[in-house]
This record gives C-alpha cells, structure tokens and sequence, in this order.
C-alpha cells in the first residue's frame, strides 16, 4: 500500500519512526548498516524528506531507498530486541501494538 494511502495520524507514527530510528539510541553504529541496509545518514535523509518521497521510485536521484528505509525502520523498531520500550515511547505517541498495525497497513 503507497503512502498516500495511510491517514495523517498513521504518516505521524511512521515520522516518529523514522526520527527514532535515525537519531535514537536503538541500534548500535556498529551494527546499523547490517540492520537496515544502508547508513544511518540514509535514515535521516528520508525522514527529512518524509512524507515527500515515493517509495516506489526506483528512478536515478529518486527516493530508491525510501521503501528499504521505512521497512526496516518498522521491523526493527518492533521485532528486533533492542529493549529500550521505554525509550522508543519517548520518541513515538503511538503504542507498539498501534505502530505494528501501520507497519501491516502499510505492506498490504
């Protein structure tokens, strides 16, 4: 399912996401790449563009890495064991149950 398709409350949850993921505490630098696929400035990148990317643009100097970014920021964020809970409640108003919910919506 595109973006465009998510309500503004659910774009907010994956905003605070991606802001999480990029300048939380989460995951280590050592092990950031190996998680997510690309570099942590990656991460940043599109959460400043967010939600002006397309994630399914695959063109030269287009959001290619958008769809990776926003995947991996639900996965890990949810099902890796990073056990900082308390910390990510800080950083997304949602519940996990909540963001769980928008990361399935969002895959279809």
């Amino acid at each position: 399912m595109p973006l465009s398709d998510l309500t503004e409350a659910e774009l907010k949850i994956v905003q605070q996401c991606l802001d999480a993921a990029a300048d939380g505490k989460f995951f280590e630098d050592w092990e950031f790449h190996t998680l997510f696929g690309v570099d942590r400035e990656i991460v940043r990148q599109v959460a400043k563009q967010f939600p002006f990317v397309d994630e399914f643009d695959e063109s030269e100097g287009g959001n290619d890495d958008s769809w990776l970014v926003i995947n991996n920021t639900f996965a890990n964020l949810i099902f890796y064991p990073h056990r900082k809970d308390a910390e990510l409640a800080q950083w997304v108003t949602a519940s996990k149950g909540q963001v769980e919910e928008v990361f399935r919506k969002w895959r279809g």
